[in-house]
This record gives C-alpha cells, sequence and structure tokens, in this order.
C-alpha cells in the first residue's frame, strides 16, 4: 500500500520543449498548444463578462503604473536599456545580482531618532526590545523559579 504525504511527496508536470525549428516537420501543431495555454474567453461568453474582463485587465494595468513612484520608473526603464548592453558583453549573471543587491538596499528603509532596531546590535548600548526572549533571560529565570 502506498502512502504519500504532503511533506514526502511532489508531483511536477513539466511540458517537454518543443525541437528546434530545423528539425520539425511543418505542423503547425505547436502553435496551437501555446494558444491553448494563454487566458481566453470563449466566444460564446455573454457581453457583460466580456466587459469586466476588459474592466479589471485596464485597471490591473493602470494600478501597475499609477502604484510606482516617478523614481522608480527611470529604474525600470534604465534596467531594461542597460539589460541588453550587459548581455552584449556577457554580463548578464553579474547584472542579475547586481540588480537583486539593487532592490535590497532600496528597500532597507531608514529608522527615525529614537526608534529601536529589532536587531539589538544596532541598538545604543545592544539594547532588546521589550519582550525579546534570549539565553540570558531564560537562565534568569530558570534560576529564580519563574518557569
Amino acid at each position: 500500500m502506498l502512502h504519500c504525504y504532503v511533506t514526502d511527496c511532489l508531483i511536477v508536470a513539466v511540458r517537454p520543449k518543443a525541437p528546434p525549428k530545423h528539425i520539425r516537420s511543418g505542423d503547425d501543431e505547436d502553435d496551437e498548444d501555446e494558444d491553448d495555454l494563454k487566458f481566453q474567453l470563449p466566444e460564446s461568453t455573454s457581453r457583460w463578462k466580456w466587459r469586466l474582463f476588459v474592466f479589471y485587465m485596464i485597471n490591473i494595468v493602470l494600478i501597475a503604473l499609477f502604484s510606482l513612484s516617478f523614481k522608480a520608473w527611470i529604474f525600470i526603464i534604465l534596467w531594461f536599456i542597460l539589460a541588453p548592453v550587459a548581455h552584449r558583453w556577457d554580463l548578464g549573471p553579474l547584472f542579475i545580482l547586481g540588480t537583486g543587491f539593487f532592490i535590497i538596499f532600496w528597500n532597507l528603509g531608514h529608522r527615525k531618532t529614537g526608534e529601536l532596531s529589532a536587531y539589538s546590535i544596532f541598538n545604543e548600548d545592544f539594547r532588546e526590545l521589550p519582550g525579546t526572549l534570549n539565553a540570558d533571560r531564560l537562565d534568569r529565570d530558570l534560576r529564580t523559579g519563574q518557569l
């Protein structure tokens, strides 16, 4: 009897790559398969469902456009301009790594004066946040019989 638990099994379906164009026969079946993968509303869909679909698609685009600042759009456009240059000079992996580090440092944020960090090593006198559980506190609580 075969038992399969969520943590023990992983089922993956991978679509195989199509053979190169010079090996393929004159079949156009691959184009039909690619069309099946795209989201399409059936032709028999009512008019109000089409309008609802178009309305939500336009809203998603507008949300994406207006949720980013002008500075962020400049960086995105600059990234798309520099990506082919990095590829031409065989610096693609470094460009992707640099992008990752840039995004991490861009989103680090700044603390206001007097605000404590969650990591005590960044606070003055290594002060911890109230309620922080650490080994010293556990040891003190065990020795005084509070646990």
